[in-house]
């Protein structure tokens, strides 16, 4: 009896389920489990790759015809259910030392929209949950979103935006991470979903005209903290830190004799560092130092947790774009960039732990454009 598969033009080698496409030369593997045959296209035409290749898929499918056999063989019960993977996750978080309690509440934000998108997901049992179920969930959650609106919004997104996606993408790959490691799932089908491209934000800083009428007009609201919020907006603008960590800042973190400040970094162990005294932010310390007279050491730089309202209501009454907190932390690196300091050291400044990746995406035009104004400088 002829050869089913030489009748198709495959032909056989010396390795037990390793075929070859006689017209591309391609090989393939061709694997039975459960009385299934399951192709798959190696994407080679080299004999020695193929080989390889061929024992990672016999793995795969085993493995995949195992769970089969016992999904088959015991109905969907709580130790495969979703909802306990759910809940080892969350728990995971909370109790995560390492993490800032912003992360944390990213996190939890994620999870609660994973599941107001994927409503049915938590009784879904994980061995049955698949990678085009993961596939399709995003390209849902995305066009549709949640169908949360803040209260007094302005505008009404429809669907969700690629920055909260890509956090829900990475909770729903920790917790099929969880069950892949507990021997529930044999791949983690959630990290088959891509991530979507983030528009960069634009960013649209006020000069440094408009900054300094910026602080006199806070300064002057009359409000009992209009000063201590315009000492804010300084110290973030002249120091970089991110509002949780000039919150934090105390008096024993300023050392005058090194013209430095140690940031007790609140957010990765990189953000623990020291940051130069630069001549505002020397300036403003001796203004506050003046003003206050002599204080404790555990005395904190700031009086007050933030300046938010104050900043919205000084940007309407000059006209500028509104800021936020974090606007001044961007103001900060692009002035020093443009003075001349190089994204290295910007990026240290800043406590990132990328090593200037992340700056160099942000600020990497303004190094061109001082690139450039230098270049025009140079005659012969």
């Amino acid at each position: 009896m002829k050869d089913e598969s030489a009748e198709k033009g495959w032909e056989r080698t010396n390795v037990t389920n390793l075929l070859r496409n006689g017209q591309s030369g391609t090989y393939y593997a061709r694997v039975k489990v459960n009385g299934k045959q399951k192709w798959k296209s190696l994407k080679t035409t080299l004999f020695s790759v193929a080989k390889l290749r061929l024992a990672d898929f016999e793995a795969h499918v085993r493995a995949m015809g195992a769970s089969e056999i016992a999904a088959d063989a015991t109905t969907a019960g709580a130790e495969t259910n979703m909802a306990r993977f759910i809940a080892v996750c969350r728990q995971r978080t909370e109790n995560d030392s390492s993490l800032a309690p912003a992360t944390k509440s990213r996190r939890e934000i994620a999870m609660k929209a994973i599941l107001k998108t994927w409503p049915d997901l938590p009784n879904r049992d994980a061995r049955r949950v698949t990678a085009t179920d993961c596939q399709q969930w995003a390209v849902r959650a995305l066009r549709e979103g949640t169908g949360f609106v803040a209260p007094r919004a302005k505008t009404v997104r429809k669907g969700m935006s690629p920055g909260a996606l890509n956090k829900c993408v990475e909770v729903l790959t920790a917790v099929f991470e969880i069950a892949r490691k507990q021997g529930i799932v044999y791949e983690n089908p959630a990290k088959t979903v891509s991530k979507v491209p983030v528009r960069a934000k634009r960013l649209e800083l006020p000069t440094n005209a408009q900054f300094q009428a910026l602080v006199e007009t806070i300064a002057a609201a009359g409000s009992r903290a209009s000063q201590d919020c315009a000492d804010m907006v300084r110290l973030l603008a002249y120091s970089g830190t991110r509002l949780a960590e000039a919150t934090a800042l105390q008096w024993h973190h300023v050392d005058n004799a090194k013209g430095q400040i140690t940031v007790p970094g609140t957010k990765t162990e990189s953000s623990y560092r020291s940051i130069p005294i630069i001549q505002p932010l020397a300036a403003l310390l001796a203004e506050i130092r003046g003003r206050r007279g002599e204080q404790s050491p555990d005395t904190h730089l700031l009086a007050i947790r933030e300046c938010k309202g104050a900043l919205r209501t000084a940007c309407s009454a000059l006209k500028i774009k509104k800021l936020v907190h974090h606007d001044l932390r961007h103001l900060f690196a692009t002035r020093c960039i443009e003075s001349g300091v190089d994204i290295p050291t910007v990026s240290r400044w800043l406590g990132h732990s990328d090593g200037g990746a992340l700056a160099m995406k942000t600020y990497g035009h303004l190094r061109q454009e001082h690139s450039a104004t230098q270049a025009a400088k140079v005659i012969f």
